[in-house]
């Protein structure tokens, strides 16, 4: 980190309450992050006690998310939307996108001022400058948050959208509208990634409903788009090995993940 760089992030660490716990902070401490303050960490301990796989269901969706986006680049799509990114946790999706398509734009979304100043600092780095921007948008606005893409993405061709753990941040009826809204602003072979906690076992604190989702309720919400094999997956996996029959001792999968194409 340059001494520049080092300043801007110095100057925007003293500007946030770091006496105040982040829910982002914390997620970023269970995810084996630094950008966090003992606020947080002690958030992520109490969250440890009532979620206790937390961390495993945010490094799952991590993980299928940098590894998708990745796939993706490499067969040649270049613009990426990230909504309700939080912060740039490795793996992060700009590095694994611009690691398979080092022209590519990414676009990060949050809905937390605190967290869009924080993420910023951490990502001023990254050259080339406005190749990866941050910005402040709510997935329950998506009209407004259309409106904003727009300067930043172009809408006519395809891209990709990333929902990964924030359906279940709203009430099922109002997911599926914004959702639905944000499909119909994409272009003809653009991908939208999703993920979300899967039944009581996957619930974050930010999960509207007693449960997470069911496999059922994923799929709801890619409607009308063409879901690449395998479909709707649990993760962990529910066979240790491909073909084989379920095991009764195998447990549900802690989140459930799609990749679906519109056409």
């Amino acid at each position: 980190m340059s001494a520049r760089t080092r300043r801007v992030y110095d100057d925007t660490v003293q500007a946030v309450d770091t006496s105040s716990p982040s829910l982002a902070r914390a997620y970023d401490y269970l995810l084996g992050g630094r950008a966090n303050f003992a606020a947080d960490r002690a958030l992520a301990g109490r969250l440890r006690a009532l979620y206790p796989a937390a961390s495993q269901v945010l490094s799952l969706s991590r993980a299928f998310l940098a590894s998708s986006v990745a796939d993706l680049a490499r067969e040649g799509v270049d613009q990426f939307i990230d909504i309700g990114c939080g912060l740039p946790t490795r793996p992060a999706v700009h590095e694994a996108v611009l690691r398979a398509r080092p022209g590519a734009r990414v676009v990060y979304v949050d809905r937390d001022p605190a967290v869009v100043a924080h993420a910023t600092a951490l990502l001023s780095p990254v050259p080339p400058p406005g190749q990866v921007r941050l910005i402040a948008g709510d997935l329950a606005e998506p009209e407004a948050l259309c409106w904003a893409l727009r300067p930043l993405v172009d809408l006519t061709r395809p891209a990709c959208l990333s929902l990964a753990l924030v359906v279940q941040a709203l009430e099922p009826g109002l997911a599926r509208a914004v959702v639905g809204v944000l499909i119909r602003a994409l272009a003809p072979g653009s991908h939208v990634i999703l993920t979300c906690g899967h039944g009581a076992a996957g619930r974050l604190p930010d999960t509207i409903s007693g449960a997470g989702l069911e496999a059922q309720d994923a799929a709801a919400f890619l409607a009308g788009l063409d879901i690449r094999p395998p479909g709707v997956e649990q993760l962990p996996r529910l066979h240790r090995n491909p073909g084989a029959a379920p095991e009764a001792s195998d447990q549900p999968g802690l989140v459930l993940c799609a990749v679906g194409r519109k056409p």
